[in-house]
């Protein structure tokens, strides 16, 4: 979810400079950002096991607190998926004229903008089976896949809301009436229905594929 914070727009006005460290005009600054922004579910994850393992959870109070560390686990969730969608920065990577829409003096960037959606989807599928994990560990409840699968459609829509709708994760927080505004489209919109459901079938195969994939390997 974009539209920075500590906006980028206000640090490259700042540091004109850092703008032209660019991959076909994405600024290297923004993949750093985008990378810190993955990390923070990891850390609010953290977070989260440790205080559940030290307190049990017994009180309302801390049930409270960790439901705040949960919220702001899944606010800043989508950024792992929204990564991959950085791949649409490719567009127009060639001249007009290149036969077959490839030429040699920019091919290495297809390698670069796969490599950086490939961590994308490797932080989606690790990040949501740590929490899916810790959750029925919590819950005591072992239900594999089911709490990926409730999670996966809201993922999809917070990717889509940064991606279309230019929000942050905090906007929600700023401006909520605008927030389920653009929300409400999703579901009353039928382009906007459809890149959502598009979009949640595409992550279901992601995560369910890295279940595969990224398996460890029994010795």
């Amino acid at each position: 979810m974009r539209n920075y914070f500590l906006s980028l727009d206000n640090i490259y006005d700042h540091y004109p400079a850092l703008s032209n460290i660019a991959i076909n005009d994405y600024q290297l600054l923004t993949v750093v950002w985008n990378i810190f922004l993955v990390l923070l579910p990891l850390v609010f994850y953290i977070f989260l096991k440790s205080y559940w393992r030290r307190t049990g959870l017994v009180r309302f109070s801390q049930r409270a607190a960790a439901a705040v560390l949960f919220i702001f686990w899944l606010l800043f969730f989508p950024n792992t998926a929204y990564i991959i969608t950085d791949v649409r920065h490719l567009l127009n990577y060639c001249p007009p004229d290149s036969p077959n829409q490839v030429c040699s003096a920019n091919a290495w960037m297809i390698i670069i903008f796969f490599t950086y959606a490939s961590f994308g989807w490797v932080s989606f599928y690790y990040l949501l089976k740590l929490m899916s994990n810790l959750a029925d560990e919590m819950f005591n409840r072992p239900s594999p896949g089911l709490f990926a699968a409730l999670l996966i459609p809201l993922t999809s829509l917070g990717v889509l809301i940064g991606l279309l709708n230019r929000f942050n994760s905090w906007d929600i927080f700023l401006f909520p009436l605008w927030f389920l505004r653009v929300f409400s489209l999703y579901f009353s919109n039928l382009n906007y229905f459809m890149d959502w459901l598009i979009f949640t079938f595409f992550l279901y195969l992601l995560y369910f594929a890295g279940d595969v994939i990224f398996r460890p390997v029994k010795k």
